[in-house]
């Protein structure tokens, strides 16, 4: 059983987009506000009767024919999101219990949430004093680099990181899915006819990460039907402030997650973390490429791969591709953004000491040619990251200075996939170079890939147009069996990577927070990208 909380009904397909995406983002609000109204609606006795939850007191409404969770809520003036039951909303019978907020328990949202962070103190506290007699679980192992015997890159003293512990989940999983829906600005969307029919002229903010959700509601139904229980809050935040967050993580009981899914902007998603850990909730970033997220907050759950393996997986490939290659890395004077990946580059390359390199500025690139013929069949790993308009000259320029080669040219490796970073790239140059990068594209020779994109155009009528549906789709799964199946423990030591995720995902700590250490390098041939082995 799926039960979802703020946002109904399941999406029924891009292919009527109009209609369908009007019946998704209402049926939650008008659906109670009709029966609420309609005459003959059972009257609402209020109940004197509380019980405290998670540190806040409610009141105990026990549900008679006719009742809705809208028209109890308005008996009791509170907002109906609010509303804590144990079933779906939007199915009451005579008998189900609701718990409606005490109101004027907190002077202040700040208030709430510092009564959140005391309950989950206290819970704690219990856990702690109840398995005080159990055998102690080992702590995460110090993660220890060998120390170089040669260079002049300092090694990093060993770090030792602990998994923080956490409330064991109940028999029904809670997780809050944070994302921009703009409900607010619903109404702008047209289901005219002519506006169908010239939709593809016009966007609306509504559409941007709808697929990401696609994806969870995929992964939940799958779920559902292997019996694990999972309660999904969804809750809009569409602006990119923290006021908002904080606003929206109190009034949708955020805190009381088993975990955070935050697809977020900048500003937003580092208020919703603060809170999270504040909360001791772990909050996963679907998107980020920082890794400075996962420095100090051991709650940080970061999808996207760390910079170390994916420099360690390119290494590898490198070494086992072309055993002699000379490695040039190309950089641009090593600004901010140049440097996490270039100091990982050096200290992997100093403690290997199996792979010759030299480091080439661009500032020199009219010697590139030269410098590379010196050293037939090379690598060439670009690292340079400046601004955008500068990024399409210089990708430009470096595809026509090693496709000009027409013996023992190069092999091009970047972190980044330009096929999806400029979309006017020379693919036959790319193909010529055998190039190689972490792209999320979909792999036609993979039989999960392929039955992923079938499943997705036979519920939502469309294939997927983004990697954005296979993110939602692959955490959902790997995180919700892993808890359903090893609750709390699954923190400490993540489960390996599933072999029905359309991406391979496995968390490590080499900071305080986790970071998927299972990166897919993909190389091109055909004009098509293939898994590089």
């Amino acid at each position: 059983m799926m039960i979802e909380k703020g946002f109904a009904g399941k999406y029924i397909g891009k292919k009527h987009w109009g209609k369908s995406l009007l019946l998704l983002f209402f049926l939650s609000f008008l659906s109670s506000n009709i029966q609420a109204q309609m005459p003959g609606a059972a009257p609402i006795k209020v109940s004197h009767e509380t019980q405290v939850m998670h540190g806040r007191k409610y009141y105990v409404h026990i549900v008679e024919k006719g009742q809705t969770v809208y028209s109890i809520s308005k008996a009791y003036k509170v907002e109906s999101y609010d509303a804590v039951t144990h079933v779906d909303i939007h199915f009451l019978h005579p008998g189900d219990t609701v718990w409606l907020p005490v109101r004027g328990q907190f002077s202040t949202d700040a208030d709430e949430l510092e009564a959140q962070k005391q309950e989950s103190i206290r819970k704690q506290e219990e856990r702690r004093q109840q398995t005080a007699s159990q055998p102690v679980q080992p702590a995460a192992p110090a993660v220890s680099r060998p120390t170089p015997t040669h260079g002049s890159v300092a090694t990093p003293e060993p770090i030792k990181v602990e998994a923080p512990e956490v409330k064991p989940a109940g028999k029904v999983l809670r997780m809050a899915l944070m994302m921009p829906l703009h409900l607010d600005q619903i109404d702008e969307i047209s289901t005219s006819k002519f506006d169908v029919e010239q939709r593809g002229k016009r966007s609306y903010r509504q559409f941007e990460f709808i697929e990401f959700y696609e994806g969870i509601r995929m992964a939940l139904d799958e779920l559902s039907k292997q019996g694990v229980s999972v309660e999904l809050n969804v809750v809009d935040v569409s602006t990119n402030s923290a006021e908002a967050v904080q606003t929206a993580f109190v009034s949708h009981h955020v805190a009381q997650s088993d975990f955070v899914v935050a697809l977020l902007f900048r500003d937003a998603f580092d208020k919703a973390a603060e809170l999270a850990k504040e909360a001791g909730v772990y909050i996963v970033n679907p998107m980020a490429t920082r890794s400075e997220i996962c420095a100090e907050n051991p709650y940080m759950v970061k999808i996207q791969p760390s910079v170390e393996s994916q420099v360690r997986v390119m290494l590898d490939n490198m070494k086992a591709e072309r055993p002699d290659a000379h490695l040039y890395i190309i950089h641009g004077g090593t600004p901010a953004t140049e440097k996490p990946v270039l100091d990982e580059l050096k200290r992997q390359l100093t403690e290997r000491g199996d792979i010759k390199y030299t480091l080439f500025n661009w500032s020199q690139n009219a010697r590139l040619s030269s410098t590379l013929k010196g050293t037939p069949g090379s690598n060439v790993l670009s690292i340079y990251d400046q601004r955008a308009d500068q990024m399409r000259v210089y990708s430009s320029n470096l595809l026509n200075r090693l496709a000009a080669f027409k013996t023992n040219s190069p092999t091009l490796y970047t972190i980044s996939d330009w096929t999806k970073d400029f979309g006017d790239v020379d693919f036959a140059q790319l193909q010529l170079l055998g190039y190689h990068t972490f792209s999320s594209s979909w792999d036609m020779t993979n039989a999960v890939h392929v039955e992923f994109l079938k499943a997705f155009r036979d519920t939502y009528g469309s294939e997927p147009t983004s990697p954005l549906a296979a993110t939602g789709y692959d955490l959902t799964m790997y995180i919700v069996t892993g808890l359903h199946a090893r609750n709390s423990g699954f923190w400490s030591a993540p489960s390996r990577s599933m072999p029905s995720l359309v991406h391979p995902l496995h968390f490590s700590r080499r900071q305080a927070g986790l970071e998927n250490d299972q990166p897919q390098l993909f190389r091109m041939e055909s004009l098509h990208f293939i898994p590089a082995h």
